[in-house]
């Protein structure tokens, strides 16, 4: 089957007919594709990109790791590191708010990252995007088990599950919750209905959702004491007791985890295509879903540790069994986290399918990952693929290891997309692939940002090895120092490149992504070792992925290559889906 856009395609590339090398490869750039903004259907509005943000964060979030980061990582000091990771979380909205209105809403961080950093560093973040996105799922998952289970069965699914399916393996979840696998086999059967009705449905969620965290810090606060913040202790454990049991380093790992929290970012980014305005809605959608999320989980946080003491947490439905004592609320708590994490679901599985898709459109992974489905046109070989490792996720590993994998990967990704930033400020624009040649003002650019992140990562290693010494205090301000003086190189030595016009700007570029990185690398020396383990494992396997398939594959390699092997490769896309089938990809 030929399309219009497989015999123009190599009319483009006549004079660049030859093989490349693995650098070259690794390094060649994508150049947005205007044909790209208009393939898919645009329906969304700027309050649509909004209610997906807040869906995917309040879902990922607020009753997914709350409670169980307050019991075993933070105790009432929950509410500082929520406050930390969200001070976090904001140098990276506003990069990404730039990219989403440089770049028209064309992509998501994957795609931001093809466009200024190269393939390798694309893929890389790709793969991290997928892993945050699964992983988060079956986060949501298991949650949504627990509520679902605790509000329509009085919690003996999950009892029966726990005696007949127990693992008892370390580091592994403590039974197989087959509940939440039949849970997301049912998300994956809605997520193919499409884009629109999904927004719809979780818009009316969110409505029920955002009344009920306001009424869960409300009647928390009326109804609790002090008394929970500064005179406890917990009875298991006498030396945990008052508002940091855990101490400054719980503050910082919980703030690490309660990154996961604010994954709602990549969720806009990647509707960009699907909607009416990218460049004026994008940023709006972006900044705005994330104040408002911020702002209800201080608010919540400082409700649920006022009600209850923070080592009562760690139960199923924690947050709906700390107001035990108010029945009427424990009911609105259980119907509000199954609405949230419900539309956390929707939403998480339509991103990461999205994000795979771009993948296996570009070449990066496997092409038959762009199959769509001729009667719902929705891409359905990613959805049933993008429901894979969460399904492992569910039924191997708990709560908190799922959140603190989803906080890696999603860590690499935001100091990716701060470094996009700095970087794209420097680039010439391009407007063909022909276009390869990198200046030396990009050059320094990209060396001088990665050289900041190694020391950045190096400060934390220091104090976090040293501890809050004098001599680790010293050596940590050191280090910091000696990063941040690239950064001072890289703006007074350098002159920006870039004349592209667009709606938002990130304010004090390149000092606010800078500071971004810096943040996100502390976060990133907060997680234990094994979580890092993990992450790497599933970047190895994903790199892999991309060295034997997209290395040789991608859709840059083969235009790039002899004229009649890019269009023999671009005709093997037109296989599963072609132009007009993606025209009406999201109906």
């Amino acid at each position: 089957m030929e399309s219009p856009t497989s015999a123009e395609a190599p009319t483009e590339y006549d004079s660049v007919g030859r093989d490349l090398s693995i650098w070259e490869r690794l390094t060649q750039r994508k150049v947005p594709d205007a044909a790209q903004k208009d393939r898919l259907k645009r329906c969304l509005s700027v309050f649509d990109l909004i209610n997906s943000g807040i869906s995917v964060m309040i879902g990922a979030g607020i009753f997914v790791i709350t409670p169980v980061l307050t019991a075993d990582t933070t105790g009432p000091a929950i509410i500082i590191s929520y406050f930390i990771a969200g001070i976090a979380s904001l140098f990276g909205a506003l990069p990404y708010a730039e990219l989403a209105a440089r770049f028209m809403g064309v992509g998501s961080a994957y795609q931001y990252t093809y466009y200024v950093l190269g393939e390798f560093a694309a893929s890389t973040i790709g793969i991290s995007n997928l892993i945050e996105g699964m992983i988060g799922l079956a986060g949501i998952m298991k949650s949504l088990s627990v509520y679902v289970d605790a509000l329509a069965f009085n919690g003996t699914i999950n009892s029966w599950e726990s005696v007949h399916l127990e693992l008892g393996v370390n580091y592994m979840a403590k039974y197989i919750d087959v509940f939440a696998l039949l849970l997301l086999i049912l998300c994956g059967v809605l997520n193919l209905s499409g884009v629109k009705q999904t927004v719809i449905v979780s818009a009316i969620c969110n409505v029920v959702v955002i009344i009920t965290l306001l009424l869960i810090g409300t009647v928390g606060i009326w109804k609790g004491s002090s008394q929970n913040w500064y005179n406890v202790t917990d009875p298991d454990d006498s030396t945990k007791s008052g508002f940091t049991p855990y101490g400054i380093q719980g503050i910082l790992t919980g703030a690490s985890l309660a990154y996961f929290s604010y994954n709602g970012f990549d969720c806009i980014a990647s509707l960009g295509c699907e909607a009416k305005r990218p460049n004026r809605d994008m940023p709006i959608g972006i900044i705005v879903s994330f104040g408002a999320v911020m702002a209800l989980y201080i608010f919540v946080c400082v409700g649920i540790t006022s009600v209850a003491p923070f080592y009562t947490l760690s139960e199923n439905a924690a947050m709906a069994n700390a107001f035990a004592a108010t029945p009427w609320m424990t009911i609105i708590v259980s119907l509000g986290a199954v609405l949230a994490t419900a539309t956390g679901s929707f939403s998480g599985l339509m991103v990461t399918s999205r994000v795979m898709y771009s993948m296996g459109e570009d070449g990066i992974l496997f092409r038959s990952l762009t199959a769509v489905n001729k009667l719902t046109k929705v891409p359905w070989v990613s959805i049933l693929v993008s429901m894979i490792l969460p399904s492992l996720g569910i039924l191997l590993l708990d709560i908190e290891e799922l959140v603190q994998m989803n906080s890696g990967g999603l860590l690499i990704c935001f100091c990716l997309t701060n470094m996009c930033v700095i970087v794209g400020r420097y680039q010439e624009p391009r407007t063909s692939i022909k276009e390869t040649e990198t200046t030396a003002t990009e050059k320094v650019s990209i060396i001088l940002c990665l050289t900041f992140w190694s020391i950045s990562i190096l400060s934390w290693v220091v104090v976090h090895e040293v501890g809050a010494s004098l001599t680790g205090i010293s050596m940590f301000a050191a280090i910091s120092i000696l990063g941040f003086v690239t950064i001072f190189i890289l703006q007074y030595k350098l002159v920006e490149t870039t004349t592209t016009n667009t709606t938002f700007r990130c304010p004090f570029s390149p000092w606010i992504p800078a500071i971004g990185i810096y943040i996100n690398s502390g976060l990133m020396v907060a997680l234990p070792l094994m979580t890092w383990i993990r992450v790497l494992a599933c970047l190895f396997i994903g790199q892999l992925c991309y060295c034997i398939y997209g290395l040789n594959h991608s859709n840059l390699t083969l235009q790039k290559r002899s004229n009649s092997e890019a269009t023999e490769y671009i005709r093997l896309t037109d296989h599963f889906t072609t132009e007009s089938d993606t025209d009406h990809l999201i109906n």
